[in-house]
C-alpha cells in the first residue's frame, strides 16, 4: 500500500475506515494528509458506513499536503506518514510538517 505506483483508493479507504472505526482518535496519525483521507473516505462510503465522518476542514492543515502530486502518490505518502506515527506512538493533536514546523491537527467530527 505504500508504493506510489501501487495504491489503489479504494484499498486505502478500506484499510483507513477499518483503523478509524477501531479508534476514530487514529485520524491523527495521517497528519497534514487527515483530510484527504476524510475526503477520500467520504467519496467512496455512505455516512451511514462512517457515522463520525462530517463537513469539517481546516486549511491550514489541508495547505502543508505536498504539491504536485498525483493521487496516488499523496495516498502513498498518507499511508507512510500513518505507518510512522502509528509506530511511534504519535497520535496527538500537535505534530510536525516537513519543514519543522508545529501544527494543530484536530476534527471535531473525529471528537477533536
Amino acid at each position: 500500500m505504500l508504493r506510489n505506483e501501487g495504491v489503489d483508493p479504494k484499498v486505502f479507504a478500506e484499510t483507513a475506515r477499518t483503523l478509524l472505526l477501531q479508534n476514530p482518535a487514529n485520524y491523527r496519525a495521517f497528519g497534514a494528509y487527515w483530510f484527504l483521507v476524510k475526503a477520500l473516505l467520504k467519496r467512496i462510503y455512505p455516512p451511514e458506513e462512517i457515522p463520525m465522518l462530517g463537513d469539517y476542514e481546516d486549511q491550514t492543515v489541508i495547505a502543508r499536503m505536498p504539491t504536485g502530486l498525483s493521487l496516488a502518490e499523496l495516498l502513498a505518502a498518507a499511508g507512510a506518514e500513518y505507518q510512522a506515527n502509528a509506530t511511534l506512538g504519535t497520535r496527538r493533536e500537535r505534530l510536525e510538517d516537513e519543514d519543522g514546523e508545529f501544527f494543530t491537527l484536530s476534527d471535531p467530527d473525529m471528537g477533536g
